[in-house]
């Protein structure tokens, strides 16, 4: 499913509407059963890679993979759709993980949490930009613009690998931008709100581990929890950027913990 790696918004409202939305979707069938269609695809896809080059340590994802998607089909047979959906997501993500292993692409949760990165930076920067001078700066605005947004065409599209390059390339274009302006990025500021944007994550994240979590859901939360803890701890001592790449981190653990437990990104 396409879903889970798109941007992770951040206003509440679309949040809650989320939550209301994902039980209906998991207590429809023909939903359910196309889901189940895709992950058969994803598994597919990573056993012909797996053949092409073979590895372990992803032979050993698949295989997993496989055993949850098979729990996933019995679960559908027996007329549980809701735990059909968060198992077959769960054998999804598992194949994905042997795939990216294997051709060594960056995990989409990664992918997702540098998209939405490189989307803060370059609101900031077109904010500050726009009263400035320098006719370059406001035109590095606009290329970063265009760049993120096949950024995020590629990421739609499971070309992570060109995800993640062309919104590094976004992100550079738009602090270019600011430092010609002799615009300073605030790291104070930005770390602050990007650990408010996690805690709205992780409340939800508790939520859906509370209500429908299995073992790497828990596992996946707890991490994105320690991951946050730390990151105040590097705000508290006034050091940002560690606080802004454990914020962040915590933002990937806590959207793969809600995947994982059946929920929608």
């Amino acid at each position: 499913m396409r879903r889970w790696f798109r941007l992770v918004t951040l206003a509440v409202p679309v949040l809650a509407l989320l939550a209301v939305a994902t039980p209906a979707r998991a207590q429809d069938p023909s939903r359910v059963q196309d889901e189940l269609a895709l992950t058969d695809m994803r598994i597919e896809r990573a056993d012909m890679v797996l053949a092409r080059s073979p590895n372990p340590d992803a032979q050993r994802l698949l295989d997993n993979a496989k055993l949850i998607q098979s729990r996933a089909r019995a679960a559908f047979a027996a007329r549980q759709p809701g735990i059909a959906l968060r198992l077959t997501y769960e054998a999804r993500g598992a194949a994905d993980r042997a795939i990216a292993m294997v051709l060594r692409l960056p995990e989409p949760d990664r992918v997702t949490a540098q998209l939405e990165r490189t989307r803060e930076i370059i609101e900031r920067a077109r904010d500050r930009v726009g009263e400035c001078p320098v006719e370059r700066a406001r035109f590095l605005i606009q290329v970063a613009t265009a760049m993120e947004q096949r950024a995020e065409d590629a990421a739609h599209d499971e070309r992570f690998l060109a995800a993640l390059q062309l919104t590094m390339s976004a992100r550079e274009r738009a602090l270019r931008a600011l430092r010609l302006c002799h615009v300073a990025d605030n790291t104070r500021d930005a770390a602050e709100r990007a650990l408010h944007g996690t805690d709205e994550i992780l409340a939800r994240a508790q939520d859906e581990v509370s209500a429908h979590g299995n073992e790497p859901a828990r596992q996946a939360l707890s991490r994105a929890q320690a991951y946050q803890a730390e990151a105040r701890r590097e705000f508290l001592a006034e050091r940002f950027e560690p606080c802004l790449r454990l914020t962040q981190s915590a933002r990937t653990q806590a959207t793969r913990a809600i995947r994982l437990a059946g929920g929608s990104i």
